[in-house]
């Protein structure tokens, strides 16, 4: 057994044991090790910056610069356990990263600048940015990638099946005809609009010391105008700076895009429902593969796991990030602490939507359609047709047209034949009943297919 596999069997998460290969790159965002280095990145940024902009410090030769860039861009995991132990020396997770700088200039040309390093800052100026990076690019470079690759597997799935006719359900219920592909695309639609809002949130993050008023800047060099520093060094980060804050950030920014991701799981949460049913249905057959067990003791079965799965996995997400949005819209006198072992655990909400995700994507390419099915249970509801007949006749003239057909076909299960009985014995003109006598549902589709055609261009 490797020793990878022991430590698998050992973790109190499925996130960190099984299912480790599908999630491990959340940690490259939302781990120990990546909050350390982006602090550092912080820390460093911020002090190349106060020397470009101000004359607190001396300027940095390029050479100098590309050597504090290097210390978070090269940091090793023996780097991260030796801030930890000072951390545990100090009890202090943000100091640990300047005594970590300072020990990484004292033998060169920059050891004259390490009384400088954390300068006017408070441990939010480095937290609050890092965490907003840390949230920007995993949008960017996971989140974003992710959710058009489902998208385009969905578009191919809506693309096969969009001239497929089936048995349209309300309330579960036998209802009018569509086509899958029409039934999908309401969901791919919805999808489109969700990831858009989540692109499109702007991520901020602050820098204004203690209480958010720049005191000590202010104090100690009046001449500089730090309210723009601190606007365009968050920009400089590709974040959104906001100016009014006290030493926390207002997280709204973030709460709104964990409350778009809560939409948007809670669509793929529907739509995983949807297959569910459509799988048992058989209006979906799904892979067989010769290898695998799909019961312990009913050797025929193959499960539609991949969407259970998923459904679990997106709810645990949205538990997540529902605790998220409750608890960091609040804050004793607008900075308390708790917000800070909350948002250690960003990665679960992250990681439980990225499983399900991967979830969907397996299950999304072991299903194919099985249009014959369809089309039987279609054919098997002629009573559906009903809605048509009504519609047809009261645009005609015919009086309580409605009220006929319902009390010939409310809760009936009809054919086509039994249908042409009823049809013929309405009291109606002979070509209004020959117009009515359609050969097939097909006919009734309305606009299935276009509407299809129409989700997955725009």
């Amino acid at each position: 057994m490797s020793n990878d596999l022991k430590q698998q069997l050992m973790v109190i998460s499925l996130l960190d044991g099984r299912n480790w290969d599908k999630v491990k790159v959340v940690s490259d965002y939302f781990s120990e090790f990546a909050l350390i280095k982006y602090r550092l990145k912080i820390e460093i940024s911020y002090l190349i910056f106060l020397s470009e902009k101000t004359k607190v410090i001396r300027k940095f030769s390029g050479k100098e610069k590309a050597y504090l860039s290097g210390i978070w861009q090269k940091l090793t995991l023996d780097d991260a356990v030796k801030i930890k132990e000072t951390e545990k020396k100090i009890n202090h997770d943000v100091k640990s990263i300047e005594y970590f700088i300072r020990d990484k200039i004292s033998g060169t040309s920059l050891k004259d600048i390490s009384e400088f390093i954390h300068f006017g800052l408070t441990s939010y100026d480095i937290n609050i940015p890092a965490y907003a990076l840390m949230l920007s690019d995993f949008r960017r470079e996971v989140l974003i990638p992710l959710s058009d690759k489902l998208l385009r597997s969905f578009k191919d799935k809506i693309e096969e099946t969009k001239n497929m006719p089936m048995l349209g359900r309300t309330h579960g219920q036998p209802a009018l005809p569509t086509t899958m592909g029409k039934e999908l695309s309401v969901f791919y639609s919805r999808l489109k609009k969700e990831i858009e809002i989540i692109s499109d949130v702007k991520v901020e993050a602050k820098l204004n010391g203690a209480v958010g008023n720049f005191n000590s800047f202010y104090f100690v060099m009046p001449e500089v105008d730090w309210i723009n520093f601190s606007r365009q060094f968050i920009t400089s980060l590709g974040l959104t700076p906001n100016l009014v804050t006290t030493q926390i950030l207002p997280y709204d920014s973030w709460l709104r895009m964990f409350d778009s991701l809560k939409r948007l799981n809670n669509i793929l949460l529907g739509l995983s429902q949807d297959l569910w049913w459509y799988i048992s249905f058989e209006y979906f057959l799904q892979q067989k593969k010769p290898e695998e067990v799909g019961s312990s003791t009913m050797s025929h079965k193959i499960n539609p796991i991949t969407f259970e799965n998923a459904e679990g996995n997106l709810g645990m997400a949205n538990a997540i990030f529902d605790f998220f949005v409750k608890k960091l819209s609040v804050s004793r006198l607008q900075r308390d602490l708790s917000d800070s072992t909350v948002k250690r655990n960003f990665g679960l909400a992250f990681g439980f939507t990225l499983l399900a995700w991967d979830s969907l994507l397996s299950g999304l390419s072991r299903i194919t359609p099985n249009p014959q099915k369809m089309q039987e249970d279609l054919d098997g509801h002629w009573e559906i047709f009903s809605e048509g007949i009504q519609t047809y006749l009261r645009l005609h003239g015919y009086k309580n047209a409605f009220e006929t057909l319902k009390e010939k076909t409310r809760g009936a299960v009809l054919t086509k034949e039994k249908l042409y009985r009823i049809i013929d014995g309405l009291p109606i003109k002979d070509q209004d009943r020959k117009y009515l006598k359609i050969k097939n549902l097909r006919q009734y589709l309305g606009k299935a297919s276009k509407l299809a055609e129409l989700s997955i261009k725009e």
